[in-house]
């Protein structure tokens, strides 16, 4: 076989596997915007499929999701797996929110960055990420797209993520948050960043024209909740 034609069916073969997950992917259940504050949630993928999640989808004006698999480029953020579902039920449970579902890579900063960017193109004003895997010296994308996005209120985990650099905590857009005991156990810091986007949630819409900068403000003086506590 000549070496450009094996070139190219290596490749092809490549793509293969890639194709085949996306194509297992499931269609969004039909519905209508339900209406209600805007939170985009960045995660590794959620069960859309699932009904208590369905009827909270943000949806346009045709019922068309709005989201976005960053990974795959597509409008299907789905995963049968991960945190990403548990934290979207939690999200939706105070029935505040409506949800702007975008798949991302949790340990790429240019993913996260242009999951970030996608969410300045719709109508959150809110951006949860549950979970968060980079490496120390692997910032610089993620601080660049939040501070260039200065309108949206980014929710992050701080358990585990200690080395997120003073640059990042120090935006007026950028919220790390981490359970109020060290003993929370295993998916306490998903819980928290849930339970603050909730917050976030309500205070918006109560108050939808607060800015980013105001609304952390609000969210670093709560000292009552008992699900999390902001990292100073």
């Amino acid at each position: 076989m000549p070496p450009i034609l094996l070139a190219i069916v290596l490749a092809w073969l490549a793509l293969v596997p890639a194709a085949l997950a996306q194509s297992k992917k499931p269609a969004v259940p039909p519905g209508r915007d339900p209406g209600g504050v805007a939170v985009a949630l960045l995660s590794g993928g959620i069960d859309y499929t699932l009904p208590q999640i369905a009827g909270r989808l943000a949806r346009d004006g045709e019922g068309e999701l709005i989201g976005w698999d960053v990974e795959a480029k597509d409008r299907l953020p789905f995963s049968g797996e991960g945190k990403g579902t548990a934290v979207a039920l939690a999200l939706l449970g105070s029935g505040d929110a409506r949800l702007v579902a975008v798949r991302v890579n949790p340990a790429d900063p240019i993913s996260l960055g242009r999951g970030i960017a996608f969410v300045a193109h719709t109508p959150a004003r809110l951006a949860v990420l549950a979970t968060l895997s980079l490496a120390q010296d692997n910032w610089e994308p993620l601080r660049q797209s939040a501070a260039h996005f200065k309108g949206i209120l980014i929710i992050a985990p701080a358990e585990g993520a200690s080395s997120i650099p003073p640059s990042i905590l120090a935006l007026d857009n950028v919220l790390a948050v981490e359970p109020p005991t060290a003993d929370g156990g295993e998916g306490a810091g998903q819980r928290a960043v849930a339970a603050a986007g909730r917050t976030a949630a309500f205070l918006l819409a109560r108050e939808p024209r607060l800015d980013a900068a105001a609304l952390k403000r609000r969210l670093t003086e709560t000292d009552s909740d008992p699900m999390w506590r902001a990292r100073r």
